[in-house]
C-alpha cells in the first residue's frame, strides 16, 4: 500500500516534468516526412470504406444468412435451421458487437490523427483556460512500479523490450492469422466476385479449407505456448506479468487522450510498459480464440458433433465464426497496424517486434514512464 501511495504522489508532484517530456516527444512530429500524414489518412480511410462494407454485408436486416455447398457441414443444416430465432440472436449480437467496438475506435484513430496534423501546421498552441480543471485525474495514476525491470535490460543504445520466447510466439501468431484471415474471408463470402477469383487463384475451396485448418490448429498451438510461457514465468521464476495487467493508470490515460484530442491538454500520456491499447489488443484475444476455436472445431467435424447438435446450431456456430472472423480481421488491420506501425513515433517500421530492441531515443518518446525507471537501474543515485 505504501509503495502505490508512494507512486502516486511522485506521479503528481512530477506532473510538471512529465508534460515537458512529452512535449518533447511531440517535437517528433515535425521531423516526419512529408508524406507521413497523406498516406496515413489515406490508409484509414480505405480502410472506414472497408469496415463499412464489411458491416453492411453482416447485418442482419439486409441479408439472408447462407451456409455453402464447400462446408463440410452443409448437409446437416436445413433451410428452415438458417431462419431460427437462435440464429437470429447470435447475428444480431456479434453485428453489434463489431460495430459497437469497430466504429468508436475507428473514430478515435482519426481524431487522433486529424489532433497530430493540427499540432504539425500549427503548433502546440497556448497551455487551456480548461486544464488544471482535470488535475484531479492525476490520483488515478497509482500503478505500482514494474517488478521485472532490471538494468540488464540496457544493451548500448538499445533498451530489451522482448524475448526470444515472446518473438516466436508473434511470429507465428501474425503468420497463422494472415492464413486465417485471407482463406476464411475467401471461404466465408464466396459471392463476392473478387473472392471467387482469388478462391481459384489459390487452388479452389479444397485448397483453402486446407491451409484454414492447418493454420487453425498452429494458432492454437502457439496460444498454449504463450500460456506456458506466462505460467512458467509465475510458478518458476516467480515473475508476474504484471505489465499487462490493467490498472487505473490506463483509465487515466484513456481520458488523458480524449482530453488530449479536443486540445484540453496539450501533450499525450506517459506510459510504463504497454498503451492501454496494447492492453486491450492482448486481452481481446481471451474472447476472440476461444469462440473461433469452438466454433472452428465444430464446424470442421461436422459428422462428430451432429450426435448433439441440431441443424440451426450448425448454423448458429457458422454465423459466429464467419462474424468474430470479421471484427477479428478488422480489429487488426485498423487498429493494431496503426498503434504498432503506422504511429508517428515507430514509422515507417517498428521493427521491435523482430529484434526485440528499441533505441533508446524512441523508448523515452513512447514509453517515458519506464524508460526512466530502467536508466534509474542502470544508473543508480550515488
Amino acid at each position: 500500500m505504501t509503495q502505490v501511495a508512494k507512486s502516486g504522489n511522485k506521479s503528481i508532484n512530477s506532473g510538471g516534468a512529465a508534460r515537458k517530456r512529452a512535449a518533447r516527444a511531440d517535437s517528433t512530429i515535425n521531423k516526419l516526412p512529408r508524406y507521413y500524414f497523406p498516406l496515413v489518412i489515406g490508409i484509414i480511410l480505405v480502410e472506414a470504406v472497408v469496415l463499412v462494407l464489411a458491416l453492411l454485408d453482416i447485418v442482419p436486416a439486409l441479408h439472408v444468412f447462407r451456409i455453402y455447398p464447400e462446408a463440410g457441414y452443409f448437409e446437416y443444416v436445413a433451410g428452415q435451421d438458417l431462419e431460427h430465432i437462435a440464429v437470429t440472436v447470435t447475428r444480431w449480437f456479434f453485428f453489434a458487437l463489431t460495430a459497437g467496438v469497430m466504429v468508436p475506435v475507428t473514430i478515435l484513430i482519426i481524431l487522433e490523427v486529424g489532433r497530430r496534423l493540427i499540432i504539425h501546421i500549427r503548433g502546440e498552441g497556448r497551455p487551456h483556460p480548461l486544464e488544471k480543471k482535470f488535475e484531479w485525474l492525476e490520483f488515478l495514476d497509482r500503478s505500482p512500479r514494474n517488478p521485472n525491470i532490471t538494468k540488464e535490460r540496457v544493451e548500448g543504445e538499445y533498451i530489451k523490450r522482448f524475448d526470444i520466447h515472446q518473438r516466436i510466439q508473434h511470429y507465428v501468431l501474425f503468420i497463422t492469422f494472415i492464413l486465417l484471415a485471407v482463406t476464411g474471408m475467401l471461404r466465408g463470402f464466396p459471392d463476392w466476385p473478387t473472392f471467387a477469383w482469388f478462391t481459384n487463384l489459390f487452388g479452389g475451396p479444397d485448397v483453402l479449407r486446407l491451409v484454414h485448418d492447418i493454420a487453425a490448429f498452429g494458432m492454437v498451438l502457439d496460444c498454449i505456448y504463450h500460456l506456458g510461457y506466462v505460467a512458467y514465468g509465475y510458478f518458476v521464476q516467480k515473475k508476474l506479468p504484471s505489465a499487462m495487467i490493467p490498472n487505473m493508470k490506463d483509465l487515466k490515460d484513456m481520458l488523458h487522450t480524449v482530453l488530449w484530442i479536443f486540445g484540453i491538454y496539450k501533450t499525450e500520456p506517459e506510459y510504463e510498459h504497454f498503451q492501454y491499447g496494447q492492453k486491450i489488443d492482448y486481452w481481446a484475444i481471451f474472447w476472440g480464440m476461444p469462440v473461433m476455436a469452438i466454433t472452428g472445431f465444430i464446424m470442421m467435424f461436422p459428422a462428430f458433433f451432429s450426435q448433439w447438435l441440431d441443424g440451426h446450431w450448425f448454423a448458429v456456430v457458422a454465423a459466429a465464426h464467419r462474424d468474430e472472423a470479421v471484427l477479428a480481421t478488422s480489429f487488426i488491420i485498423i487498429v493494431h497496424m496503426y498503434y504498432g506501425h503506422l504511429q508517428h513515433n515507430v514509422f515507417p517500421v517498428n521493427t521491435v517486434m523482430f529484434t526485440g530492441r528499441m533505441l533508446k531515443s524512441k523508448y523515452k518518446q513512447w514509453f517515458g514512464r519506464e524508460y526512466e525507471d530502467i536508466m534509474e537501474k542502470a544508473n543508480p543515485p550515488e
